[in-house]
């Protein structure tokens, strides 16, 4: 495997590299339920508005624009004539909660690679992009699963205002971490924003695959891992 020196950062992405969903559609069910007190729809009409205004996020998301939680719920709702704010301020909370209810699990690996990067004194940060789970609800879920304590510093795509692959929001982590680009290797599974997005900067990439395999055509990046650990082959660490 590719060794890289000179290193002294680490980014990760968070969805697919240190955390994975317990049940997925378990908190679209939720999601779809809490839209359910709102709207006179049945169910498989509330789960194609709330597909609707997904990908509404995900069509923002591709042209590196954030549509999030809030918006999604103002887009269910006022697509139905209803614009009450408390109401949206309601159904955007559900939205945004529905993973503390259906929990997520670590990403085997992760937790004992960021303890061995601390150990050899390397700093470590976060950047996500945060679709219906916003970065505060996410600090909470990373916090539970023993990950929070070893990120210096946390960037979500919701607080910085722009997603990956967006040089801003990893220009904010490396500014955090006191690293130059070359100085730092960011970790994720997506090739169009994780790879793209740290190329572009000028960081060092590398995709994990530990999860969710990117089958796109995004160019790779020069690192691929299977497992969390191999990072510390790569930079020279065992």
């Amino acid at each position: 495997m590719k060794r890289v020196d000179g290193i002294r950062a680490v980014t990760y992405d968070c969805w697919g590299t240190l955390l994975k969903d317990r049940d997925w559609e378990g908190a679209m069910t939720l999601r779809a339920g809490a839209l359910l007190d709102y709207v006179e729809l049945d169910e498989s009409a509330a789960r194609a508005l709330l597909q609707e205004a997904y990908d509404r996020h995900d069509e923002a998301w591709k042209q590196i624009e954030t549509f999030g939680p809030g918006r999604m719920a103002a887009y269910c709702l006022e697509s139905q004539g209803i614009d009450d704010d408390d109401a949206i301020a309601e159904l955007t909370r559900a939205f945004e909660e529905a993973s503390l209810a259906t929990g997520v699990e670590r990403v085997a690996g992760a937790l004992e690679t960021l303890t061995a990067l601390l150990d050899a004194n390397i700093r470590i940060g976060l950047v996500c992009d945060t679709g219906f789970t916003p970065g505060r609800v996410v600090r909470d879920l990373l916090e539970e699963q023993g990950l929070l304590e070893h990120l210096e510093t946390t960037c979500f795509s919701d607080e910085v205002g722009v997603p990956k692959p967006g040089g801003d929001i990893f220009a904010k982590a490396l500014a955090g971490l006191g690293a130059r680009p070359p100085e730092a290797i960011h970790v994720g599974d997506l090739r169009r924003t994780d790879i793209s997005g740290a190329r572009d900067i000028g960081m060092h990439a590398a995709r994990f695959r530990g999860v969710h395999d990117d089958p796109t055509d995004a160019p790779e990046a020069e690192i691929v891992l299977d497992r969390h650990e191999q990072l510390l082959e790569v930079l020279g660490l065992v």
